[in-house]
């Protein structure tokens, strides 16, 4: 069930989000695998609000150290949400270019519900200085729309707005 030879939805770089953006040396990026969760609570659908940048992303992240995908799955959704998951399906992967970082990540994303009650979220300085904040909307139209309809303020929430929207929209096509 945990598969990371996922169908690649798409490839994302700077100039497919921003024409204005300046050229990089993609082939010095170094590789990071992420995960990503459209986490369902019945209908609710969780994203989490960047403040300092205005968009809204999927909860998720950065695998560590050869952790398992389910287990880093986990780890991201009870940091970032403060809940604990099952998960239900695959969605498929994209690659991000991310200059910032200099990295292509490989973003592997599932569907999930949520399970039991909400406890206390656990949030890396980053993300507190980011604004992180998890909204819950009313179903994944909802979601697509408040991402959809958003200006990222930097190049980051540009892609991640990308890739995100891509996701949802392939979950929105599915019969859940």
């Amino acid at each position: 069930m945990y598969n990371m030879d996922m169908k690649l939805l798409a490839t994302f770089k700077a100039k497919d989000v921003d024409l204005d953006a300046p050229d990089f040396d993609y082939a010095s990026f170094k590789p990071r695998s992420a995960i990503r969760a459209i986490v369902f609570d019945g209908d609710k659908v969780a994203l989490i609000y960047v403040k300092e940048h205005g968009y809204y992303m999927l909860p998720g992240g950065g695998l560590e150290n050869n952790e398992d995908v389910h287990a880093g799955l986990s780890r991201e959704i009870v940091e970032e949400l403060g809940c604990e998951i099952v998960i239900t399906g695959e969605v498929g992967c994209i690659e991000v270019y991310f200059d910032r970082w200099s990295q292509r990540q490989t973003d592997y994303c599932y569907t999930s519900n949520k399970m039991g009650e909400t406890t206390e979220k656990s949030l890396t300085d980053f993300e507190i200085k980011e604004g992180h904040d998890v909204v819950w909307v009313e179903d994944i139209q909802t979601a697509i729309k408040l991402v959809a309809n958003v200006h990222p303020k930097n190049l980051d929430g540009k892609l991640v707005q990308a890739r995100d929207l891509l996701f949802l929209k392939s979950v929105e096509k599915l019969d859940r």
